[in-house]
């Protein structure tokens, strides 16, 4: 029966030419989507666990990696936990090397330039090793101990600094204290991913350390000799470490959805779409041998019919068109094999590049087809045509089925897929516009704008906002990773202020220059002070704006929204609405005794309108302005609106009318003070 195949074949050789041909087309495009998407996945891959420095295996303090963001100090490794993770995976026989490492946000600044960072504190020696190992060529500067490196997106947005050039850092600490230190600029990398090139830094751990201020870390992470390892060691050394220290430690592989993001996301997709395109090449594949079988069955009836008195039965003869397909099919795939094969090898050696899916920069195309995948398409995509086949013979010798009678056409397949897509993409219009909310009876009755900032300005003068002023400023702050206590000496001018860090001892030196809306920070060891934007003021619960001078009728719009009562007081309430770029909130509630003017209560408001600080004033103190006693400001406690438990109380003392000179707000001399 093989042999009588095979003459059949030979014999119809333009029909077996034409089936040969479209078979192997739809398994070459198969073989090669085969080879790119395995190209795909292995760059990608190789992205998070090289480039992006995540290696194969990575622990973190319980639930760490989704809020490590928003609480770094509480979720950080500890010197104690870094040493317990250290000692259970070295001796470990998939082991290479491990590292502890520092994630954090900031802003950079080159000369009068700056921009937001996304920074990762990495050993350098475990980092040159990670980018030796990658498959991906990258040209990125090595990462000394000392110096940064930057992404050529950010080293844009910041002028083009020349390597060499002092940048200056500035951030929180991880006890919510401002911070900036200086480094210079070593040279260039890529994060690989489209969506942070823009703001990807890399710093020495030691160097991110002392920014943030803590010798904690954010993760150890773990390399092995390979990643298909990656999942036993996980659950191996996750075992491990809750036997020892039950609930502490999460442990993650490089393709968990927080850390592999850029992985998992677009593989799923790309899975998705080569499943539809197998099925589409699958479908056309079949759906040729089907109707060539068919008309094959059809111009053969002579034969058919010797063949039938012959003594060969139904089953027989369509087990010899069965054999026929197959024979025709291991052509095909021998065909395709070898072609798909040697353009691989082609586009291997002439150095092609392209653009990965959300990968900021070209790579080599190195198609990769293991024989393992070939073979198995090639298994799958011959059963299909096979049994195709074998149903389409045994009907057509019955008499039973007409060419393409039974087959689904493609066009209709497609169209079917087309109006699906179309039903899934189909939103709903939105609904009505809501009406304005009209006017209260306070609004249509507030008072004109002169008399609003008349009232705001004699609020701020309580609290130091204009005329000349000295006191001294205690901060206690209060969260998760435990209570800070800060002093200061403060000088006020007209507007202007400069706070001094008297304690602790090892924060001395520190300042802080308000003068004319512009803000800088200053301390020992910098080469000129740090100039601090609105954003930048709201570190920690008491930002920086508000430990000196408070000017709201300066930097404020304000508009009356009535009259209301709090605690048994009634109060003119008024929003406040940011009248420059300068001003420390965008918007404010503001809350003035009706009686004495003075603000007693202070809601700070996102851009979106909600609240995110609370602000309570008392006013114990007294102050002799033009020898007359007026009251002052004794105590400011500022409150998490979303977590309470998060709070910093400002208490002012020894306040007195002071002539500070003018030497003392300039940006000039902050250093030499």
């Amino acid at each position: 029966m093989w042999s009588m195949a095979f003459r059949n074949l030979y014999r119809d050789r333009r029909r077996t030419l034409a089936t040969v041909i479209a078979v192997g087309a739809g398994l070459f495009a198969v073989l090669m989507f085969l080879g790119y998407i395995r190209f795909v996945e292995s760059s990608l891959a190789s992205v998070v666990i090289y480039r992006d420095a995540n290696a194969h295996v990575q622990i973190y303090r319980q639930d760490g990696p989704e809020q490590l963001a928003a609480a770094p100090a509480e979720y950080s490794l500890n010197r104690d936990d870094q040493a317990l993770i250290h000692r259970l995976v070295a001796d470990q026989p998939r082991f290479v090397r491990a590292s502890d490492q520092l994630v954090g946000v900031g802003v950079v600044q080159a000369g009068a330039e700056s921009s937001v960072f996304l920074a990762r504190g990495i050993d350098p020696a475990f980092e040159a090793a990670l980018q030796a190992e990658s498959p991906l060529a990258s040209q990125a500067s090595p990462l000394s101990d000392d110096g940064l490196l930057l992404t050529r997106q950010l080293q844009d947005l910041l002028g083009y600094p020349d390597k060499g050039s002092t940048l200056q850092l500035f951030s929180a600490s991880y006890a919510n204290r401002m911070n900036a230190i200086e480094a210079p600029l070593a040279g260039d990398f890529s994060t690989g991913i489209e969506a942070i090139e823009g703001k990807g830094l890399k710093a020495p751990l030691a160097l991110l350390q002392s920014l943030y201020d803590t010798d904690v870390v954010s993760r150890v992470a773990v390399q092995l000799d390979d990643r298909s390892h990656a999942g036993t060691f996980r659950d191996w050394l996750a075992a491990e470490l809750e036997q020892r220290a039950p609930g502490r430690f999460e442990v993650t592989t490089w393709n968990h959805p927080q850390i592999g993001q850029l992985y998992t996301s677009f593989m799923g997709f790309f899975n998705l779409v080569f499943a539809f395109t197998g099925i589409v090449v699958f479908t056309i594949a079949l759906t040729t041998i089907q109707h060539t079988v068919a008309m094959n069955v059809a111009d053969r009836t002579r034969e058919i019919g010797t063949l039938r008195a012959m003594g060969f039965g139904r089953r027989r003869i369509a087990g010899l068109f069965l054999r026929e397909s197959v024979l025709t099919t291991l052509a095909a795939a021998a065909a395709a094999t070898m072609l798909a094969y040697t353009v691989i090898a082609a586009i291997a050696a002439a150095g092609v590049q392209t653009q990965l899916p959300r990968i900021a920069e070209p790579a080599i195309l190195k198609l990769q087809l293991p024989p393992l995948w070939a073979l198995t398409a090639i298994a799958c995509a011959g059963l299909g045509i096979a049994l195709g086949a074998l149903v389409t013979a045994r009907k057509r010798v019955g008499g039973e089925v007409r060419p393409g009678r039974r087959g689904v056409p493609l066009t209709r397949l497609l169209a079917g897929a087309a109006c699906l897509l179309l039903a899934f993409g189909t939103v709903l219009p939105a609904g009505a516009s809501e009406t304005a909310p009209q006017p209260s009876a306070g609004q249509r009755a507030a008072p004109d704008a002169e008399t609003l900032r008349r009232w705001l300005r004699e609020a701020d003068l309580a609290r130091g906002g204009w005329g000349s002023y000295k006191w001294k400023l205690t901060i206690h702050t209060e969260d998760p990773a435990g209570a800070t206590d800060t002093s200061y000496d403060i000088a006020v001018r007209d507007g202007r202020a400069l706070a001094m860090t008297t304690a602790p001892r090892r924060y001395r030196g520190e300042k802080i220059l308000i003068a004319s809306r512009a803000m800088w920070y200053a301390k020992p060891g910098l080469r000129k002070p740090v100039s601090i934007s609105p954003q930048q003021r709201l570190v920690g619960e008491a930002a920086n704006g508000d430990i000196a001078a408070t000017q709201y009728a300066r930097d404020y719009n304000p508009e009356y929204l009535g009259v209301e009562e709090l605690d048994g007081r009634p109060c003119h309430k008024l929003r406040l609405t940011a009248a420059t770029d300068g001003a420390t909130y965008e918007s404010i509630i503001y809350y003035l005794d009706r009686n004495t003017r003075l603000g007693i209560k202070a809601e700070f408001l996102t851009s979106s309108g909600m609240t995110f600080k609370v602000a309570h004033f008392e006013y114990r103190n007294r102050v002799l302005v033009d020898g007359e006693e007026q009251p002052f400001v004794s105590s400011m406690k500022i409150v998490n609106a979303n977590f309470p438990e998060r709070f910093s109380l400002l208490e002012y003392a020894r306040v007195s009318e002071a002539s500070p000179p003018e030497s003392l707000f300039t940006v000039d001399t902050l250093m030499t003070l």
